[in-house]
C-alpha cells in the first residue's frame, strides 16, 4: 500500500450545490488518479450526505473500508467566495470528529498523510495517534491547516514532532514560526528534523525547502474559477511525484502543474482534461 490519507471527509457547500471535499479526501482522490493505491481513515454520517460520500469515493476509485459510519452527522463546509479565496464555515460536531479504526492497519506504507483540522476533538485526534505509532511511513506529511479556532499550539507542535515534511501557506508559516520559537524555515527544519517544507504563496507559486536546496515555482496564468481544493491538488502531486522518482524539484513542478488545473475547475477534485493528462505524461508521470 503506498498511503494511508487520514482526517476529514465533508461536503463543500457553495450556495445551493453541494461538492465532496475535505483536505485527506482531495489529497487521496488525486494520489489514486496519479497512480497510487491507499486508503482513506475517515468517518461520514448514516444520513443522505454520508451515503453519496461513499458513492462518490467508490466512483472515484477509493476503497471505503477505512471509513466509519457514525451516529454525527456527515461533515459539511459552507463556503463563501471573497476575492475569490474560500471562506469555510464547518458543522459541529460532526462525524470526522467521532473517528475510530475501522479496518487492520499496515505495518508500513511509503505515505502518512494527516492535518490539523481534524484534531479538534479527541477521539479522532486519539486514533492518528494510534495510526503514527503503529504504521511505519517513508513519508509523513503534515498539512497546517487553520480554519477558526479549530486548533492549539500543542496540536501543531505535536505534527511537527511526527513529520518529515511539512506544508503550511504563507499566511500560517508565521505562526508556526512563532510557536516553535525558531527564527526561519531552516531553523524550524533543524529543530524538528524536518527533510522538507512545502511552502504555498498564493498566486505566487510555491516553494520546496529540502536540507540542502530550495526550488520555487510560479503559478501560470489560468482562468480561475475558485481556489477550493487547489492546495490539496499539489500535496497530491508533490507526494506522488516523489514517490516515484525521489525528485523534489521535478514533484514540486507536477504539484503545480495540477493546482492551476484545479484552480480552473470548480470543485476539489475535478476530471481530469485530456489536456492535463498529457502536460502530466510530459512530466513522465505515469496515470
Amino acid at each position: 500500500m503506498d498511503f494511508l490519507s487520514f482526517g476529514e471527509i465533508l461536503f463543500d457547500v457553495f450556495n445551493s450545490e453541494a461538492k465532496l471535499g475535505g483536505a485527506p479526501l482531495n489529497v487521496a482522490s488525486h494520489m489514486k488518479k496519479l497512480g497510487l493505491d491507499g486508503l482513506i481513515i475517515s468517518s461520514v454520517g448514516s444520513d443522505e450526505l454520508g451515503k453519496r460520500a461513499l458513492d462518490e469515493i467508490v466512483h472515484n476509485g477509493l476503497s471505503t473500508e477505512g471509513i466509519k459510519l457514525s451516529s454525527f452527522p456527515t461533515g459539511r463546509a459552507d463556503i463563501t467566495l471573497v476575492n475569490n479565496n474560500a471562506d469555510y464555515t464547518f458543522n459541529s460536531p460532526c462525524a470526522w470528529d467521532d473517528i475510530t479504526l475501522e479496518t487492520t492497519l499496515p505495518e508500513s506504507v511509503s505515505i502518512i498523510y494527516f492535518g490539523s483540522l481534524v484534531q479538534r476533538e479527541k477521539t479522532s485526534r486519539e486514533t492518528l495517534r494510534k495510526i503514527l505509532s503503529t504504521v511505519k511511513a517513508k513519508y509523513i506529511f503534515f498539512d497546517v491547516n487553520i480554519r477558526k479556532h479549530f486548533y492549539t499550539d500543542e496540536i501543531l507542535k505535536q505534527g511537527l514532532e511526527d513529520a518529515n515534511i511539512l506544508k503550511v501557506n504563507d499566511e500560517e508559516i508565521g505562526l508556526i514560526l512563532n510557536i516553535s520559537g525558531s527564527k526561519d524555515i531552516r531553523d524550524l527544519m533543524d529543530k524538528y528534523s524536518l527533510e522538507m517544507v512545502l511552502l504555498t504563496l498564493g498566486k505566487d507559486g510555491s516553494t520546496i525547502y529540502t536540507r540542502d536546496s530550495e526550488y520555487h515555482m510560479d503559478s501560470h496564468a489560468v482562468k480561475l474559477v475558485d481556489t477550493v481544493g487547489a492546495g490539496d491538488s499539489l500535496s497530491a502531486g508533490f507526494l506522488s511525484t516523489l514517490l516515484k522518482t525521489g525528485d523534489a524539484k521535478m514533484a514540486i513542478k507536477v504539484g503545480a502543474t495540477l493546482a492551476d488545473y484545479v484552480c480552473s475547475q470548480r470543485g476539489a477534485i475535478p476530471e481530469y482534461s485530456e489536456e492535463l493528462k498529457e502536460k502530466l505524461r510530459e512530466l513522465k508521470i505515469n496515470l
